[in-house]
C-alpha cells in the first residue's frame, strides 16, 4: 500500500476500534476465549467464514467472534495480534503487497479454494471490439465505456492492481469509479438494462458470473496474474495456541461449484440459511477435517 495513500490513514485510524466492530459473537463454552476471525464483506468470504464458524462451534464447541473491516485493516490487525486469522488472502498477486509487508508476523495455514481476478465485460460486447485490456485504448471503446472502470472498495488489492494496469497499459482517459461490491454490481445491472457498455473489476468465484454473462479480458502484461489461491492466514503463534483449529483450516476446502451455488442461495434466502443447510448435508466431510488434528493433540497430552 502506498505510504501516502488516504486509505492507509483510514486503516490506521480504524485499527484501534477493530475488535469492537465484530459483526457476530457466539458465547458457547464461555470458559474458552473466542477465536477472532476477520473478514471482508465479500460474497465468497461470508460463506467461507460462516461455514468455518459453524464447524468450529459444532465440533470443538469453540466460540467465535467475527470481525468485519477492509482488507488493509485486517492485515494490520492480524500482524498486531488484534485478530487471530483471516480466511480470504488472495495470493500470489492480489494481496501480495499486504502479505509481504507483514509476513514475518503471520502463519499461512493453507489454501481453501482457487480464484481469479481481472477486468471483465458483458459478453454482449463483441470480442472484435474488446478482447484484451489493450483494446481499452481504442477511442471508440473508451467513449462507449465513458472512461469508467467500475470497482469495489478503494484501496483493496484488486483496486491497486487496476491502478497499476492503468499506468502500464497507458489507459489515458479512464478513471476508477469505486463504491462497494453491491454498488459496483448495481451499476453494472443498470447499464445492462439500458444497453450501455460496462467495464468491471471482477473476481471469481462469484455469483455475478451466474447472474450475468461476463468474460474476462486478456491481460498480456499479466498485471492481474493467473489463477489465484485463497489462503487462511493466522497471526504468528496461533497454531501453537489453537492446534486443532489450525489443523481444521489446513484441511478446510470448498469446491468452487458448491461455493458459487451457496452464494446464489444466499441471495435468494440468506447466507445463514444457505450455510446451515449445506453444513447439515455435508457434516461427515466437515467432521473429517478435524480428525487427524484431534488425534495429534491427544497424543501430546500426558
Amino acid at each position: 500500500m502506498n505510504a501516502h495513500s488516504p486509505y492507509r490513514k483510514i486503516a490506521s485510524a480504524c485499527l484501534a476500534g477493530l475488535v469492537l466492530a465484530a459483526s457476530a459473537t457466539w458465547t458457547h463454552a464461555a470458559d474458552r476465549p473466542p477465536i477472532r476471525i476477520g473478514w471482508v464483506n465479500w460474497s465468497d468470504t461470508e460463506i467461507t467464514v460462516k461455514l468455518a464458524t459453524t464447524a468450529l462451534q459444532e465440533h470443538l464447541k469453540q466460540p467465535v467472534k467475527l470481525v468485519m473491516a477492509d482488507i488493509g485493516i485486517q492485515f494490520q490487525a492480524l500482524a498486531n495480534g488484534n485478530i487471530d486469522l483471516i480466511p480470504m488472502v488472495w495470493l500470489p498477486s492480489t494481496h501480495k503487497a499486504f502479505y509481504d509487508k507483514h509476513k514475518d508476523r503471520l502463519e499461512d495455514l493453507g489454501v481453501l479454494y482457487e480464484g481469479r481476478i481481472g477486468m471483465a465485460v458483458p459478453t454482449s460486447i463483441p470480442i472484435s471490439e474488446i478482447s484484451s485490456v489493450e483494446d481499452l485504448n481504442k477511442p471508440a471503446v473508451r467513449e462507449k465505456l465513458e472512461g469508467k472502470i467500475l470497482t469495489s472498495e478503494v484501496g483493496n488489492g484488486q483496486y491497486k492492481l487496476t491502478v497499476q494496469a492503468i499506468e502500464e497499459y497507458k489507459l489515458t482517459g479512464y478513471k476508477l469509479v469505486a463504491s462497494s461490491e453491491s454498488g459496483m454490481l448495481n451499476e453494472l445491472d443498470r447499464n445492462l438494462k439500458r444497453n450501455k457498455w460496462s467495464l468491471v473489476n471482477a473476481w471469481s468465484p462469484h455469483w455475478m458470473f451466474s447472474k450475468w454473462s461476463l468474460r474476462y479480458l486478456d491481460d498480456p502484461k499479466k498485471i492481474f496474474g493467473g489463477a489465484e489461491q485463497i489462503h487462511a492466514v493466522a497471526r504468528k503463534g496461533f497454531s501453537a495456541q489453537y492446534p486443532e483449529v489450525a489443523y481444521f483450516f489446513a484441511h478446510y476446502s470448498i469446491p468452487q461449484a458448491d461455493l458459487e451455488a451457496l452464494m446464489m442461495q444466499a441471495r435468494e434466502t440468506s447466507s445463514d440459511k444457505a450455510v446451515a443447510a449445506y453444513y447439515a448435508a455435508n457434516k461427515p466431510r466437515f467432521e473429517a477435517m478435524f480428525e487427524q488434528g484431534a488425534q495429534s493433540v491427544s497424543s501430546r497430552q500426558p
